[in-house]
């Protein structure tokens, strides 16, 4: 056989580069297996699991269940716990650059869940005391589970004091969650998962805030509460079926005394009494000149014309010293939706040879029966008319002079029933009360600057905020008789468009609409709904520039106040109308995403609802029922 053919037939040698590919081809794809898909699927695994009781711990504070929420955050530091074990399998992923910093985002994300959870218990172990307080199920009792709502209050007064190391340990933890959190860039994820980062981001470094602001609040409680000594604070009623800039027009006062919690009533009359003792003539400023010519000087009852409260009470607290009122420690503005939200929970009330109030609608007004009763009582065709040589009244609005004797009875009666209410109505109480400071139902404004400041701090004082990044708050103020607020409404849609640069337009559109016919009450002539006469006022980031403004009537302006740029303009909405204001403008800053925006409530209105739409995605909508921080990825 030639030599040729023989070496022809012995095996051929792979060459050396294929057979080190191959091995290396064998390792990765080992390697891909054994460390990458078998540890990844079972980190999804754990994930899934940590998901799952994390949302049960969610479930247990909706009950209301304190030890149920503690047992659940048990499992969670369980499932956590073995979560990082798996985790740890892509410690290599350290040395990887860009990896790395996943790597890095996810022991930040352990760090902060940790410090959550003995947060979360922490908290826990604090409001344990006070679970039967404020109707929750509790780990310890504080006793005879009838005992009445003032008897509860007492309790927390008196242990107070007790509060402040634990408040002082659960803002520590949370501040550690939120510089870990912060760390992590939510840019570098994808767009599926990007809004959930954005928005926890965001709830912790408000968590973080609200409990540290908290701090200053607590110890300025034991003055505010007359611990050491009575207080008297001067008690404003706002109508907010009449809205005005801090929440309503101003239709009554009370003055109370607070000592070691128990509140007391010194005397209670309407707004018009108070306006006859002020001494002073203070010419009518601009919008009230212009919307109520009738009007001709500013009286005590139209001057909260700043919708920041604290700015409107700079202006009245003098001018009510001037009437030789009692002096005060404080002014607290209520409106009447904490009057029907409270009797929501206390149920129909009685009021001493007045008649019985409800939260029940009327079908009469499709209002609440109480509110329907009281404008029937207090009723106003205009404000009172005094002869300026005279000093004699020339004109009142029906029941002037008796509305006065129903305050204080109503107040009186309201009180008791809520400081009577047992256990079991405890916990729809005290939300009811703090939904209603959320929502600036109430407000609050005092003289110690400290306690002002303490207030302020915890967002109770009504206060316009600064804010680095987008803002809005629109105020209404209603120039007319009829209480048109009562059925009003209006939805704002903003359409944002965000250049490459950051540059922001934005397209503000405002849709107003009365929905109810003109009520007038046959033997009453009782008018509850008619022409809306709005000064309508948007604060928007001081420097911005509008572009375009429809649908105002009169008054189209820009102005600056409160550090903030005010487009205003005023309009007519007739019942069973629909009206719509449309601004167009620049902001003076650019913006990187996450686009960041504080949208502040007037005191006083309805939780409307609020669209947002950043360079054509829409957001999920907003009912704007307290001031709200967004942070929206784009």
């Amino acid at each position: 056989m030639p030599e040729e053919l023989l070496h022809s037939l012995e095996p051929k040698k792979f060459p050396k580069w294929l057979a080190v590919a191959g091995a290396i081809l064998i390792a990765l794809s080992a390697f891909a297996f054994f460390g990458i898909f078998l540890p990844g699927k079972k980190l999804i695994a754990s994930l899934s699991q940590l998901e799952t009781v994390a949302n049960g711990v969610s479930d247990q504070v909706k009950n209301q269940d304190l030890p149920g929420t503690k047992s659940q955050l048990e499992q969670v530091k369980v499932q956590l716990d073995k979560v990082k074990r798996d985790f740890s399998a892509f410690s290599w992923l350290g040395f990887i650059p860009f990896a790395n910093n996943y790597y890095r985002d996810g022991n930040h994300v352990f760090v902060a869940a940790d410090e959550l959870l003995t947060a979360g218990n922490l908290t826990i172990d604090a409001i344990a005391p006070y679970a039967d307080v404020i109707g929750l199920k509790g780990l310890t009792g504080t006793g005879d589970g009838a005992k009445t709502a003032e008897d509860r209050i007492n309790f927390i007064i008196n242990t107070l004091d007790k509060i402040k190391p634990q408040l002082s340990q659960i803002g520590s933890r949370l501040d550690t969650a939120r510089k870990e959190i912060d760390q992590v860039n939510p840019n570098r994820y994808p767009q599926k998962i990007r809004p959930k980062l954005v928005s926890a981001i965001s709830l912790l470094n408000q968590a973080a805030l609200l409990v540290n602001d908290a701090q200053p609040l607590l110890e300025s409680a034991p003055f505010m509460l007359g611990i050491d000594s009575a207080r008297k604070y001067l008690v404003l009623f706002q109508n907010d079926a009449e809205l005005r800039p801090t929440g309503g027009f101003i239709t009554a006062y009370a003055i109370i005394q607070v000592e070691k919690g128990k509140i007391s009533l010194i005397q209670s009359n309407d707004i018009y009494t108070l306006d006859e003792k002020f001494p002073k003539k203070i010419p009518a400023p601009e919008p009230i000149k212009k919307y109520l010519p009738k009007v001709a000087y500013w009286n005590l009852r139209d001057q909260n014309l700043s919708p920041d409260f604290k700015v409107s009470m700079d202006t009245f607290h003098p001018n009510y010293l001037l009437t030789k009122s009692p002096k005060i420690d404080g002014i607290i503005a209520v409106d009447t939706q904490l009057l029907v939200d409270l009797l929501k929970v206390t149920g129909p009330i009685g009021v001493p040879g007045f008649g019985n109030y409800s939260a029940e609608i009327d079908k009469r007004c499709n209002c609440p029966q109480v509110f329907y009763e009281l404008e029937k009582f207090a009723d106003q065709e205009g404000p009172v008319v005094w002869d300026s040589i005279s000093g004699n009244i020339v004109f009142a609005p029906r029941n002037y002079g008796n509305r006065k004797s129903f305050i204080g009875p109503m107040m009186h009666s309201v009180l008791a029933n809520v400081m009577a209410q047992p256990k079991a109505r405890m916990g729809d109480l005290f939300n009811t009360v703090f939904s209603s400071i959320n929502a600036k139902h109430v407000q609050f404004y005092f003289i110690d600057p400290e306690v002002q400041q303490a207030a302020e701090s915890f967002n109770l004082a009504g206060r316009v905020r600064d804010f680095s990044g987008d803002y809005l708050m629109i105020i209404d103020t209603n120039f007319a008789g009829a209480k048109t607020n009562a059925w009003v409404t209006y939805t704002a849609d903003q359409k944002i468009e965000v250049s490459g640069d950051g540059k922001v337009t934005k397209t503000l559109t405002l849709t107003y609409k009365n929905p109810q016919q003109y009520f007038s009450e046959k033997g009453t002539n009782l008018k509850l709904n008619g022409i809306f006469r709005d000064w309508l006022r948007i604060y928007v980031p001081k420097g911005s520039k509008l572009l375009e403004s429809k649908g105002f009537e009169t008054g189209d302006k820009t102005s600056e106040d409160l550090g903030k740029t005010v487009f205003e303009g005023f309009f007519t909405l007739t019942p069973q109308n629909v009206k719509t204001i449309t601004l167009k403008y620049e902001l003076p800053d650019k913006i990187k995403s996450p686009y960041k925006i504080l949208i502040q409530k007037q005191a006083g209105s309805k939780p409307f609802p609020y669209n947002i739409k950043v360079n054509g995605r829409s957001h999920p909508e907003l009912l704007l029922s307290s001031d709200k921080e967004l942070s929206l990825p784009y």
